[in-house]
């Protein structure tokens, strides 16, 4: 049998045991909380934020301009018209109105 001295003692440090096991769950738990709450707060600031071009990526878009200003100029050097296929244009979207 249990004394009565280790039993009050044993009751005493079972009231105590509980409340730290509460408080580091409870603390656990607001870790998270804040490390989420940080993490949300970061990317809405990354999203409001705008990113430049790379330069590689404007290099990029510069050659392709230039590339197509140039077949224009070979073209009407050439007498050509420009390629139907590039814009095609259906029959029925046309109409000529007089009123």
């Amino acid at each position: 049998m249990i004394r009565p001295v280790e039993l009050s003692d044993a009751l005493s440090k079972a009231e105590v045991a509980g409340k730290i096991s509460q408080i580091q769950k409870a603390a656990s738990e607001m870790e998270q909380r804040q490390v989420a709450t940080a993490l949300k707060e970061k990317t809405n600031v990354d999203a409001e934020r705008t990113h430049e071009l790379e330069k590689s990526d404007s290099v990029i878009i510069n050659k392709d301009k230039k590339e197509q200003e140039e077949k224009g100029k070979k073209r009407n050097k050439q007498g050509n018209a420009p390629e139907e296929d590039e814009n095609p244009k259906p029959a029925g979207e046309h109409l000529d109105l007089k009123a």
